[in-house]
This record gives C-alpha cells, structure tokens and sequence, in this order.
C-alpha cells in the first residue's frame, strides 16, 4: 500500500514541478516585456527565480517518492499508469503555456506602438509557439491513450 502512496506521491509532486515550470516561464517572459515597468519587471524576475527553485524542490521530491516506490517494487503497471498521467498533465500544462506565449506575442504583433523589427520577431515567435503547442497537444494525446 505504501507503494502505490509513494507512486501517487510522485504524481502529485510531477504536477507540482510543471505548474512551478510554466509559471517560471510565464513570469521569465514578463520579465523581458519593454511595455512594463521596471519594477514590474524586476517583480517577475523575482517571482521568476521562486518558481525555478520550487520546481527544482518539486522535482526532487517527485524523485524521492518515485525511488521509494521502486525499492518497494510495485511501481510496475500502476508507475507506469501514474507516469502517463503525470506526463499528460505536464503536456497540458505545456500546451497552455505555449498558447499563451502565442497569444502575447500575437498582440506584439498587432500592437503598433512596436518597431517593425519588433513585430515581425513577435511574428516569427507565434509560429514558434503555436508549432509547440500542437506538438504538446499530440504527445498528451498520446500519454492519454496510454493510460
């Protein structure tokens, strides 16, 4: 039984690490907008760092709990059935996140406050990430179906 809590343990810490991830993401990104003040720029460089070490922390203890269910020796089908949950979520968290990088640069480009050069590498930068987000949308599909 404590296996299957240390291999849920892991998933939950899995979660954990993803969100801390796309929230480091998120507030890296914002930490580079020109548009902003500078204190609101320094503020989620800040908060920017914070996520990074949770997710650090997050990913440690996702490792503890998962080494800990495989001395027990029953991660087997239920790891592997927890794995692919967790890697789903992770994709989703990433698709989301790529959608929302999408869109921010989706409004550089409208915005005709920007240079040119601006515009165009906001441009270049949305197809990045909507490339991205299709490509998390399959491999989540694909964990989903693993399940």
């Amino acid at each position: 039984m404590q296996n299957i809590k240390d291999a849920a343990h892991a998933g939950v810490e899995k979660v954990k690490e993803v969100a801390s991830g796309a929230s480091y993401e998120a507030n890296k990104e914002a930490a580079k907008d020109d548009h902003l003040s500078a204190g609101n720029r320094i503020g989620h460089g800040i908060d920017a760092v914070k996520d990074k070490v949770e997710e650090k922390g997050h990913e440690a203890k996702k490792e503890a709990h998962k080494e800990a269910a495989e001395e027990r020796g029953v991660i087997g089908q239920i790891g592997d059935t927890i794995s692919n949950a967790y890697n789903y979520v992770a994709e989703k968290v990433h698709e989301a996140t790529s959608n929302a990088s999408y869109e921010g640069h989706k409004e550089q480009v409208k915005d005709s406050d920007n240079t040119v050069g601006e515009r165009v590498g906001a441009g270049f930068s949305a197809v990045g990430d909507k490339i991205e987000e299709k490509a998390h949308k399959a491999k989540a599909e694909a964990h989903k179906e693993a399940l």
